[in-house]
């Protein structure tokens, strides 16, 4: 069974800390929603965003969003899991059909953060789940890191291939906390090139793998 995690993922709703921001409170009156129940989205709430620790990785759920249709869409995973910035894990089953468009998608996440599970049809096609990040990359991991091993094509393909697991970051800037490193300390780093890379374009050169 193969499986992605996307790690770090940019997707949590509004924080209780920032709630009462006049950005956020803006922004819930336009929606009819209460702040803690609105996705935190960096266009939006931008000026609370600075407030936050580790604010250069939070509010960009779009980044999720495209990555999360590009992996459901190549039929490559069994099961995928992300991991948010705010340490929450989220199994989405390989059979699960996301909205196209953001709008949607920012609607069904709300609705997975209060309900914590998504079904259609007897099946659980989302939910929250408590694991630990360990128990979710398992042993036969292979972790994408800018500062990983350089390999030839050939070379990282085949252990792309080869593994249980893909661990790739799905946050806009920066590396990967100490905190997911140690989670991640006993998994083999590899690296895509001698640029940053983003979300969606590093996810495009694993399924690469996969087509030769």
């Amino acid at each position: 069974m193969k499986r992605l995690v996307l790690l770090e993922a940019s997707l949590e709703t509004v924080p209780e800390e920032i709630a009462y921001h006049a950005d956020v409170i803006r922004a819930a009156r336009l929606r009819k929603k209460r702040a803690e129940e609105m996705l935190l989205e960096d266009y939006l709430h931008f000026r609370a965003i600075r407030k936050l620790k580790l604010a250069e990785k939070r509010g960009r759920p779009d980044i999720i969003h495209r990555c999360l249709l590009l992996a459901l869409d190549s039929g490559v995973f069994e099961e995928i899991y992300v991991h948010t910035v705010a340490g929450r894990i989220i199994r989405v089953s390989g059979e699960t059909r996301l909205p196209r468009t953001y709008e949607r998608f920012r609607g069904l996440m709300e609705k997975l953060f209060r309900e914590g599970r998504i079904e259609a049809n007897g099946r659980v096609l989302l939910e929250i789940v408590d694991a630990r990040l360990e128990e979710v990359a398992g042993k036969r991991a292979v972790l994408l890191r800018e500062s990983g091993a350089r390999l030839s094509r050939k070379e990282r393909c085949e252990i792309i291939r080869s593994a249980d697991s893909i661990c790739l970051g799905a946050f806009p800037h920066g590396d990967y906390e100490e905190r997911t490193l140690k989670a991640m300390k006993r998994v083999r780093e590899i690296s895509l090139g001698e640029e940053s890379y983003s979300s969606l374009y590093a996810l495009c050169r694993v399924l690469c793998c996969f087509d030769f």
